[in-house]
């Protein structure tokens, strides 16, 4: 919520039996500001926290409270006082209002599956007990207080996911472990209850196949040729020579990078230098 300081008055206080709040009804006492526009909402000003509408109980002809016609004689009334006065206390009057984070979901890449668990973001608002997943730029945000956000209202969290390993139990007993680490290190009630039980979400345990390469990621183990053409992932061997697995023997692949740092010259058999033999 943002309003120009020049249309709002602030740090006006309730009188008893005053304001009830807009959506519950129920009686409200304390701090609030009025608009412009003859709304009222709680807290001292818009920068306050959550800030909820509130409603006049019987206002009469009158579009004034009681409270706001006694705080007329005070001089920090913001429909007299200029700009200046904003910039000398720090105030950017031409920023746009912060704005809430942005659901996402995420998928993972053939490369996370490669790996085996990739980065999960969250952000949850504290006092509503509420969960949302996020891309890694809007964590970024949040985290790092960015003011174009609304960081004050929410906690971010991250979880390293698993994707792979030796069975789908396995892996989501350990997804299941780390959300509840999550949960207690940084207070966030709720956040394991979020996944509603499903801490294998993601899990692969088929090989992938008929994936291509153009000759730009990998190099055959054995022959140190960029290799291009039709290739599989198995969930424990790696890339691998052929768009399907076979038992007969097919070469492996390995990343460039990771070839040209630790290879030799290629000598001997496919089964005995870089290849694979048979059997699943």
């Amino acid at each position: 919520m943002y309003f120009p300081k020049t249309q709002i008055i602030e740090n006006l206080k309730t009188e008893i039996g005053e304001f009830v709040l807009a959506d519950t009804k129920e009686p409200y006492n304390g701090f609030y500001f009025k608009t412009s526009d003859n709304r009222f909402y709680t807290g001292k000003n818009y920068q306050a926290g959550q800030n909820y509408l509130l409603e006049v109980l019987s206002p009469g002809t009158s579009t004034q409270t009681q409270s706001e016609i006694a705080a007329e004689t005070k001089p920090e009334s913001y429909y007299i006082i200029d700009d200046a006065y904003y910039y000398s206390k720090g105030y950017d009057i031409n920023r746009e209002s912060p704005v809430g984070p942005v659901p996402s979901i995420p998928q993972p890449t053939i490369n996370d599956y490669k790996i085996g668990e990739f980065m999960r973001y969250f952000l949850r608002k504290p006092n509503e007990n509420y969960i949302i997943e996020v891309d890694q730029k809007q964590y970024n945000l949040f985290s790092n207080r960015d003011e174009s956000v609304q960081w004050k209202s929410y906690q971010p969290l991250l979880i390293s996911w698993m994707l792979t390993g030796k069975s789908s139990k396995d892996v989501g007993d350990i997804n299941f472990n780390l959300a509840t680490l999550q949960e207690f290190q940084n207070s966030a009630f709720g956040f394991v209850s979020y996944f509603k039980g499903k801490f294998n979400q993601y899990y692969r345990s088929n090989i992938v196949e008929n994936l291509i390469t153009d000759g730009t990621e990998f190099k055959n183990k054995r022959t140190g040729e960029n290799y291009v053409g039709l290739y599989h992932i198995h969930p424990s061997k790696g890339p691998m020579v052929g768009a399907k697995h076979v038992k007969s023997p097919h070469d492996y692949l390995i990343p460039i990078e990771e070839f040209r740092a630790t290879s030799t010259a290629p000598t001997g058999s496919v089964e005995g230098s870089g290849g694979y033999s048979g059997g699943y």
